[in-house]
């Protein structure tokens, strides 16, 4: 685990040993091509083709990083979103519209403003994914959304056309049969209805992209990045990310822990088919903003009880409108042929492949060549064919010396 991924690993850049320059030495231009700066550089994208699960798979990957990009992401978020929660609670205490000291005061009766601050707390998850991306595994925020870099509008915005008219439907029949049975819907115009109205649509679908960019994206990406097998990381981070996701719910009735469950594997499903988050933000939206159609007019008293008893089996029609929404946003996704997989890193590995192919090793130039050294042997004696050599200090044919080594014995 320690290691890097060998399946993307590629051979780390090196250089021979440079010798001290030598007169008449030529050495690499310095303005030339260069290796990067260590011998082990490893690029932080994938160089393979990889799907948005195994993106944080790469030949920089260490064991740490995900484990320290979990306890971050959920330090973080619990942080900001204590923080800000606890701004409406200020608010509301000061306001006379809830007594946190009282015997009776119940966290779980949530304040339009306390709905509103925890849709925004759910929020911060985005900002903080993105700096635990970018910070720790070097990728940019934009290959969070998807694994083209960036968040697809365009495809974000035709996920929710089709399958908007899936919920409006399930919402509009679930209310009739609720009707048909004797229930009473209780609406009415409140203080806290344009409030929660605008709160709603400005908030919820943040809401929804937070938990998406934290499950589906930090939580999912995380797992799947302990198994070189691709189909292996792909179970392990959807079914871990759906545990954690039921999980952080807080339901006590089973069947809307079956429903939350349910929803992640979906969700992790459509994010892997689809290469982006953008399908399950979609769905996430939908979702959540059609569910909470009613709420401006009934109160938000009662939107965060999940004990048991609060749900039952149908729960399961919800779980067949995820189901169709999924189905229609995959054959969409390969009717227009929606990029799943990216290699953004196998440029740069090729980069660099070719880098190490072209820096010059440079080499030592031979030494200048010496005079031979005299051969042992008897050396030749004087005579007429090898006259003796001249004494030190006589030069041509004049046997005087230049200089007069004894200047007392001249005559």
């Amino acid at each position: 685990m320690s290691q890097s991924n060998p399946d993307q690993a590629i051979a780390p850049i090196t250089q021979g040993p440079v010798s001290a320059p030598i007169y008449g030495q030529q050495l690499p231009d310095p303005h030339g091509p260069q290796p990067p700066f260590g011998s082990h550089f490893q690029p932080t994208l994938p160089v393979r083709q990889s799907d948005y699960v195994m993106f944080w798979r790469t030949p920089a990957w260490r064991w740490w990083r995900p484990v320290v990009a979990l306890l971050l992401t959920l330090f973080l978020g619990v942080l900001a979103a204590t923080m800000i929660y606890g701004v409406s609670l200020f608010i509301d205490t000061a306001a006379g519209r809830i007594d946190p000291l009282s015997a009776g005061y119940d966290p779980f009766d949530i304040t339009a403003l306390g709905f509103l601050a925890n849709n925004l707390g759910l929020a911060s998850l985005i900002v903080i994914a993105g700096l635990v991306s970018s910070s720790l595994f070097k990728q940019r925020a934009g290959f969070l959304a998807s694994v083209v870099g960036k968040l697809r509008w365009g495809w974000l915005g035709r996920c929710v056309l089709m399958i908007l008219p899936l919920w409006i439907i399930y919402i509009g029949l679930d209310t009739w049969l609720s009707m048909r049975a004797g229930a009473s819907l209780n609406l009415a115009v409140n203080p806290d209805t344009w409030l929660l109205a605008f709160g709603i649509l400005l908030t919820t679908p943040l809401q929804a992209a937070g938990e998406e960019f934290a499950f589906r994206g930090v939580t999912n990406r995380a797992v799947a990045s302990f198994f070189s097998n691709g189909r292996a990381g792909l179970v392990a981070g959807a079914v871990s990310s759906s545990l954690v996701f039921t999980a952080a719910h807080a339901a006590g009735d089973p069947w809307l822990n079956v429903y939350y469950f349910c929803f992640g594997l979906a969700a992790c499903y459509v994010t892997w088919r689809t290469g982006g988050l953008e399908a399950a933000i979609a769905i996430h939206v939908v979702n959540n903003v059609c569910s909470e159609a009613f709420l401006p007019f009934s109160g938000v008293g009662e939107i965060f009880h999940r004990e048991a008893g609060t749900a039952g089996p149908l729960v399961l029609v919800g779980m067949v409108v995820i189901a169709l929404a999924v189905a229609l946003i995959v054959w969409q996704a390969e009717k227009r042929d929606i990029q799943a997989t990216a290699a953004p890193g196998e440029s740069m590995a090729n980069a660099l492949a070719g880098l190490q192919a072209t820096i010059p090793t440079p080499q030592q130039p031979p030494m200048y060549p010496r005079p031979p050294l005299p051969q042992p042997g008897p050396r030749p004696q004087p005579g007429p064919e090898n006259p003796p050599p001249p004494p030190r200090g006589v030069t041509g044919d004049d046997p005087a010396p230049l200089l007069n080594p004894r200047p007392w014995e001249s005559s």
